[in-house]
């Protein structure tokens, strides 16, 4: 009995069903991104647009709901997207503040230029910052080129390479009370300061352009959306449009170097790009045909659309312009790629690494 009783004690029950949770912090953080780029990339594109209308309202929404998808991570690969709120209105106190030292840099210089030269002492000076994050370092060395009298030449191992102009200059570089201000603003939140460090060890290389190139990314491509649908009644258009989203992606070949690209934008995709611009723009021309027009009579289209003419004209070209927008952003990339790998583009049997050997400017991974 006293057997049974122990055997009955010792014995564990389990859940029937484990706790999983709905949303993983890793899932949040991601709509996080998501949602915060949305509302940076939309209050752009409404600077740009001027026209608050409902159509072009909801192509707005539209083209930064896909920019969003697509290239929203970039803004927050060193930062939360959680931690926003923490950091802009830190970085909102930090303009003025740097503002006033550009104007006070400026007068310094002036009085240099009327004082006798052997005031200048011009010499680059090395500088250990103690930033962890990379935004934080980019911000620091965007602010002394700023400045007027000191410019970043490099970053090397947290260790910034400064070109001063004179004495005082360096002087007041060296007191560190930039960095302490933008370490402020920056302040390193306990849960990203494993990815800042990750981040800094990946991009050790070239960190300040590719932190910039990613800031500068989605924005370059939400421009490239805007000037193809507003093309149709104002300057741009689809070809405009179109070598602007291809020199995004050229651009970040350049700054990671084009082994990466070609993982995510493979030559099959850039062919596939290419013949649906084309068949989007011919498409719209043989639809014409066939409502009884000639090529590209769009005003026979408003027999389907039932919008009115001047309106069905407008959609019309709208659609060619997409069109013409997608094949010349294929097209370019396909420029960029074959001269960039001398025409010997891998095939899906070989891997990206065994061609691309000669073309890799921001590669250091």
């Amino acid at each position: 009995m006293d057997k049974k009783n122990a055997t009955h004690r010792t014995h564990t029950y389990s859940p029937l069903t484990a706790y999983h949770p709905i949303f993983s912090q890793r899932r949040i953080e991601q709509v996080r991104h998501f949602a915060l780029a949305f509302v940076l990339l939309f209050l752009f594109w409404l600077l740009l647009s001027g026209h608050y209308d409902i159509f072009h309202i909801s192509i707005g929404i539209f083209c930064c709901l896909f920019i969003s998808y697509t290239s929203g991570d970039f803004l927050f690969l060193h930062i939360g997207a959680g931690d926003t709120h923490l950091i802009i209105p830190r970085l909102l106190m930090y303009i003025p503040w740097l503002f006033y030292q550009i104007v006070s840099s400026n007068i310094h210089l002036v009085k240099l230029v009327f004082s006798p030269i052997n005031r200048l002492n011009p010499r680059i000076l090395p500088y250990q910052v103690k930033l962890t994050n990379g935004l934080s370092l980019v911000t620091l060395a965007n602010s002394i080129t700023l400045t007027p009298g000191t410019i970043t030449i490099e970053l090397e191992d947290n260790t910034f390479f400064i070109h001063a102009i004179d004495d005082a200059s360096a002087n007041d570089l060296l007191t560190g009370e930039m960095e302490n201000r933008v370490d402020k603003v920056f302040l390193p939140i306990a849960h990203t300061k494993k990815r800042s460090r990750e981040m800094l060890a990946a991009e050790a290389d070239n960190l300040i352009v590719k932190t910039v190139v990613r800031l500068f990314t989605p924005f370059i491509q939400i421009y490239a959306l805007y000037v193809i649908a507003h093309g149709h009644y104002s300057p741009g258009g689809g070809f405009q449009g179109g070598v602007i989203l291809a020199a995004g992606i050229i651009l970040l070949s350049l700054a990671f170097g084009l082994k990466k690209t070609l993982t995510k934008i493979t030559e099959r995709l850039i062919v596939m790009l290419s013949s649906l611009g084309v068949l989007i723009y011919g498409g719209i021309g043989l639809l014409c045909l066939l409502l009884g027009g000639n090529y590209l009579d769009y005003k026979e289209l408003d027999i389907l659309l039932n919008i009115g003419i001047p309106q069905a004209r407008s959609m019309g070209i709208l659609g060619v312009e997409i069109g013409v927008g997608i094949a010349v952003m294929a097209c370019m990339i396909s420029i960029f790629y074959d001269i960039a790998t001398a025409g010997d583009l891998p095939d899906h049997n070989q891997s990206v690494d065994e061609n691309i050997e000669s073309f890799n400017p921001g590669d250091s991974n």
